[in-house]
């Protein structure tokens, strides 16, 4: 643990602060970023820049300014990696210090050290990196397709006697209102999600107009590719959709009508692993095919390593169901991506905007850069999205630095931290300092194209539901089924109320910051849920028509207003309970120089139980903010703020203004 030098000497590097860093945030290769570092006490004889590539690190002087800062052009080379810098002072005596980031406190001034300390980052990604505009203007829906709306009465009857023909359970629930099944079946020792409720692609396509109203511009759907089981991630074959859910061209047709709607669909794409009952593996025999169980004649032995017998064989996490591939074998990959006709094709030229890549840390880099190239070579709009639970930029699977988020791999990721982020601030686990220096600190290391691409989920298919977590505090990990089953019959009308007005702030949160807010099918209506399968009910919509309206209030206005979709973002906590959430265009500008409507707009959610009174200063330096944005925003004559919600108008005053916030509530303002 480094500590502190007890020492009258101190610097100052705020990296998130343009006076300090410029440009601000990660940086494209071949670009080059100043750095200043301030003496605040003290004096040294020295300095100088020490930056970490790899295992490697190198010292560079740094030059005294006229201003008594000292400063450093780094140029960031042209590889896509992460640097780390710190900063090496020479003391009287000769002794080096170094002054960098206290552990845990990503905007700090820094301290000196006797011991190297934590380091600043720096994200550099490759140049040419482009997302698709759309997503970072649009708004998703996730859907967990047997459970969403049955259309097609026959699919049910026929998918069934389609899997019980192969030797499978099917347990097909009488009622929509029955909850999903979380013990064994009679007569079997384990658990297995063999129950179904119906829901099928057709009925996905009659709600089109109800996610429409909703400002809904792209659906996820979890797995529908033919598989043993409800939740599809155990593939039977990739090139099928579950006859359950309807076929092939009813998926076809849904995109189509979609697309009529302005809304894309993406696929679940599942490709670490297959299931063991497949045409791929085919361990059970229900395939009229040799797979790579029947030996090494079959044209997928080599998809999947062997260790002595075929009962033996790697597999996902140990799951025997669940045998994994070899994505590095040249087979596999012609038949999932690069091949004429290949899995990629397949769902692409059905009408697919992309893959979302389930356990993307478990994918090669170079495959999923494969991967990439065959998505964007039928449509540079097309998305590449993954699973991913933390700081993509900095992850580590398997002991390798991942390099999906550097530009030539995923275009966004799921954004696990941002809803742990929100829920702890909610929860009053941390403070909205904290969430702010959270929020920054996102900004500040994700490429650009990216940050304004990541999936802000507040629930999916793998963790409790958003109103569950917040109303109990509750997410279900650590308990067995049956204690779930029991806990959520329990909930409370005081639980059940906190949940719905907690629900409300973190959905506008959600919509207020960069990237593509996404609601969990049911979380419009207050669904409640903890773990597998309970996250995982039938939909109802009907119970909390506030959050609906929530929802469809803040979709109309994100699609409507360019500031909340590309424009510059801020984020700074004005009280100790309130966060706040700026975003911006101006000069017909969006925070990538493209043409976009002018619109300045405030977001402030108070979590307190008590209303709060509260000044924004517009013309403070807000971190994260370039300083051609904050000049810009000081040189705006702004002269008053409407609320959008209720068109309460407040005065400006020399960039000032005085907001009245209701306890437990959010308050959207347009400044103009």
């Amino acid at each position: 643990m480094s500590i502190p030098l007890k020492s009258e000497v101190a610097a100052r590097h705020l990296s998130l602060d343009s006076r300090y860093r410029s440009p601000l945030g990660a940086m494209p290769t071949g670009g080059e970023v100043r750095l200043w570092l301030e003496i605040t006490a003290g004096q040294v004889e020295g300095a100088a820049l020490r930056v970490y590539r790899g295992d490697r690190s190198e010292d560079i002087p740094m030059a005294r300014g006229e201003d008594g800062r000292y400063a450093v052009d780094l140029a960031v080379g042209e590889k896509p990696c992460v640097l780390w810098y710190q900063f090496v002072l020479t003391l009287p005596g000769g002794r080096h210090l170094y002054c960098g980031l206290p552990f845990g406190q990503m905007a700090g001034t820094g301290s000196v050290y006797t011991e190297p300390p934590a380091r600043f980052q720096l994200t550099v990604y490759d140049r040419d990196f482009q997302t698709p505009d759309w997503v970072k203007k649009g708004v998703m829906y996730q859907i967990f397709p047997d459970r969403f709306k049955q259309g097609d009465p026959r699919n049910a009857s026929k998918g069934r006697r389609y899997h019980e023909k192969m030797g499978r359970t099917v347990r097909m629930h009488e009622s929509w209102d029955e909850q999903p099944d979380y013990l064994p079946a009679e007569g079997e020792t384990f658990y297995t999600p063999c129950d179904y409720f119906g829901g099928d692609l057709k009925g996905i396509e009659e709600s089109l107009p109800y996610l429409k109203e909703m400002g809904v511009t792209v659906l996820y759907l979890n797995p529908i590719v033919e598989a043993d089981s409800n939740h599809r991630y155990n593939t039977g074959d990739y090139k099928k959709v579950d006859p359950l859910l309807g076929s092939n061209a009813a998926f076809a047709s849904l995109c189509l009508k979609a697309k009529e709607c302005g809304i894309r669909v993406l696929c679940d794409g599942v490709f670490s692993h297959t299931g063991s009952d497949s045409i791929y593996f085919n361990k059970l025999q229900n395939y009229n095919n040799l797979g790579a169980y029947q030996g090494e004649q079959s044209p997928y032995y080599r998809w999947f390593d062997f260790f002595g017998d075929r009962e033996h064989y790697r597999s996902w996490w140990g799951f025997d169901t669940l045998p994994e591939v070899n994505e590095g074998e040249p087979s596999w990959q012609e038949y999932v991506i690069t091949g004429k006709g290949s899995v990629f094709d397949c769902w692409l030229r059905l009408g697919a905007s992309g893959f979302r890549l389930d356990v993307a840390d478990e994918l090669p880099d170079e495959v999923i850069s494969l991967m990439r190239k065959k998505v964007k070579s039928r449509s540079e709009d097309n998305l590449l999205l993954g699973e991913v639970w933390e700081d993509a930029t900095i992850k580590e699977s398997y002991g390798h630095k991942r390099q999906y988020a550097l530009g030539r791999g995923l275009d966004s990721v799921m954004n696990y931290p941002f809803r742990g982020a929100v829920i702890d601030y909610l929860l009053e686990k941390s403070t909205a300092l904290e969430l702010r220096d959270f929020l920054c600190t996102q900004q500040g290391n994700y490429p650009k194209p990216m940050y304004y691409s990541l999936m802000n989920l507040l629930s999916s298919h793998d963790v409790a539901r958003i109103r569950t977590v917040l109303g109990t505090e509750i997410d279900g990990e650590g308990m067995d089924r049956p204690d779930q089953a029991a806990f959520l019959q329990g909930i409370g009308d005081y639980e059940a109320a906190q949940g719905k007005g907690r629900t409300r702030l973190a959905m506008a949160l959600q919509f207020a910051v960069p990237g593509i807010p996404s609601t969990y099918y049911g979380d419009e209506w207050g669904m409640q849920g903890l773990k597998d399968p309970f996250n995982r009910a039938p939909f109802r919509p009907e119970g909390e028509e506030e959050l609906h309206q929530v929802v469809q209030r803040l979709g109309s206005l994100r699609a409507a207003t360019p500031a909340l979709q590309t424009g510059h973002a801020a984020f700074f906590a004005p009280a100790h309970e309130v966060i706040g959430v700026l975003r911006f265009c101006l000069d017909g500008q969006d925070a990538f120089g493209k043409a976009a409507e002018d619109g300045t707009y405030l977001v402030l959610c108070n979590r307190d139980e008590v209303e709060q009174e509260l000044t924004v200063d517009l013309h403070q330096p807000f971190p994260g903010l370039d300083e051609p944005a904050l000049a810009r925003l000081r040189d705006e004559p702004y002269t008053v703020a409407e609320n959008v919600l209720s068109g309460v108008i407040s005065p400006v005053e020399e960039g000032k203004v005085t907001l009245t916030l209701p306890a437990e509530d959010f308050v959207v303002y347009r400044v103009r």
